[in-house]
């Protein structure tokens, strides 16, 4: 592959602030690899999500295509707000690259790109590609999801390009699901120093006790974790407080927990108050599915493992907390789904954020040849 026009595509996007809430950003990283793609001789169908955000990209080496054989998938948006690029820019020391967004993923938006470029042409005849361009990944894909599942569902495998882990190219096929609650309480004030005498009722204390029963639904044995990062309420130490508010965060490796826990918070949400006098509001909810791993993606990931072999580029794996596009489209019938499959990057969402530019070459390679063993075998 051509490493200086990669590095210097990166350097394109990178420089482009396309946070989550950013249209303009990302729309212009759109049409930056819409450009490329047309260049090369790809169809691009753009699907519109929106006022809030930028388009969807849906683009195949055949156009008529109602099936895809693979369908590659990454995302444009990053966490960074308008002004990280100008005083963060892309920056390469040694072996390398920094600045917002580089490794979460447009590494892996460009490692998608070189794989179409250096795919054998015959190869690319026997097999219907797709490279699916998402807008709003980090804020969970609100709106490009029902847009991205339809094409999961017509493809026989996907394939996630976030970054690989750390220097040993670790790959993800299991991810961890999660569930969200922004939960509000709402209880009566009075004078602290008068509660025995005046009607009250604790926001706050009746916040502590939801924490504790909260807190206890985690297990270690089937590695779901429960954390409450934000917890606040009340408006002085002499008042007993009418407002308290917290937000919890689930993360499940089965459905099976994923269902134990959504019961046991609808228990504790609906349930007589330990405070008498205290009512609980849901401000917000989310749920992402767990990823897991389907039979058929074990059997072809152990095929991966030895087609990587072969050409002498490790392959290793590592079971993630967080989630990605892969937890969703997982669910659409793909019969086979692998993540983590971009080049690597380190540090995401920070000033440190990464991509190793010695990992990049490989990971196309290793893409090209996955491509070649599936049309071998059509």
């Amino acid at each position: 592959m051509d490493l200086n026009l990669y590095l210097q595509q990166l350097e394109t996007l990178v420089n482009i602030d396309s946070g989550s809430h950013s249209r303009p950003g990302i729309q212009q990283v759109a049409e930056y690899l819409a450009r490329w793609y047309e260049d090369i001789g790809w169809s691009v169908k753009r699907h519109d999500v929106g006022e809030e955000t930028a388009q969807v990209l849906e683009i195949s080496n055949h156009p008529d295509a109602k099936h895809y054989d693979v369908m590659f998938i990454g995302h444009m948006d990053t966490v960074f707000p308008d002004g990280t690029a100008a005083a963060r820019p892309f920056t390469i020391r040694g072996d390398y690259c920094y600045g917002p967004g580089v490794g979460d993923m447009k590494n892996g938006d460009l490692a998608m790109y070189h794989t179409a470029v250096n795919a054998d042409p015959a190869v690319l005849d026997k097999l219907n590609i797709c490279m699916c361009y998402n807008p709003d990944e980090e804020i969970g894909s609100r709106y490009s999801r029902s847009v991205t599942d339809q094409i999961a569902a017509r493809s026989d495998m996907v394939v996630v390009m976030e970054s690989a882990g750390h220097l040993g190219i670790r790959h993800c096929f299991r991810r961890k699901g999660g569930l969200g609650y922004k939960i509000a309480y709402h209880g009566k004030a009075a004078h602290a120093g008068f509660m025995w005498e005046q009607e009250n009722a604790s926001a706050i204390l009746e916040m502590g006790s939801d924490i504790v029963k909260i807190m206890g639904l985690a297990s270690r044995e089937n590695d779901s974790t429960v954390n409450i990062g934000l917890a606040r309420g009340g408006t002085a130490g002499n008042v007993v407080a009418d407002y308290a508010e917290i937000t919890v965060d689930m993360r499940v490796m089965v459905g099976a927990e994923r269902e134990r826990l959504k019961a046991a918070m609808q228990e504790i949400l609906t349930g007589p108050p330990y405070v008498p006098g205290v009512t609980k509001e849901v401000l917000s909810y989310h749920e992402n599915p767990p990823m897991e791993e389907s039979p058929e993606t074990r059997a072809y990931v152990e095929h991966l493992r030895d087609i990587a072999a072969g050409l002498g580029i490790g392959f290793e794996e590592k079971i993630r907390g967080g989630g990605s596009d892969g937890n969703h489209l997982s669910r659409m019938g793909p019969k086979i789904v692998l993540d983590g499959m971009g080049p690597h990057g380190a540090d995401d969402h920070s000033e440190r954020e990464n991509s190793y530019i010695p990992s990049t070459e490989p990971c196309v390679r290793l893409l090209c040849a996955m491509l070649a063993d599936l049309a071998a075998a059509r």
